[in-house]
C-alpha cells in the first residue's frame, strides 16, 4: 500500500514540486554548495560540533559516577 506513494516520491522530478529549484536563487544555492570549496565549507560547519562532542566527552569522563 505504501509502495505507490513511496515510488512516486522517489522517482518524481523535483522541478515540479520545488519552484525555488528552477529559479536564480536555487541556481545560486546549488553553485554555492557544490563549488570547489565544498569540502572546506563542510569542515567549517562540522568543526564546532566535533569540538563540542570532544568537550562533552571529556566532561563526562571526569564526572563522578
Amino acid at each position: 500500500m505504501l509502495v505507490i506513494p513511496t515510488g512516486l516520491t522517489l522517482f518524481a522530478g523535483t522541478s515540479h514540486a520545488c519552484t525555488v529549484c528552477d529559479s536564480a536563487a536555487g541556481s545560486a544555492l546549488r553553485a554555492g554548495i557544490f563549488d570547489g570549496s565544498f569540502s572546506i565549507t563542510f569542515l567549517q560547519v562540522v568543526a564546532p560540533f566535533l569540538a563540542l562532542a570532544i568537550v562533552l566527552y571529556s566532561f563526562n569522563r571526569h564526572l563522578p559516577d
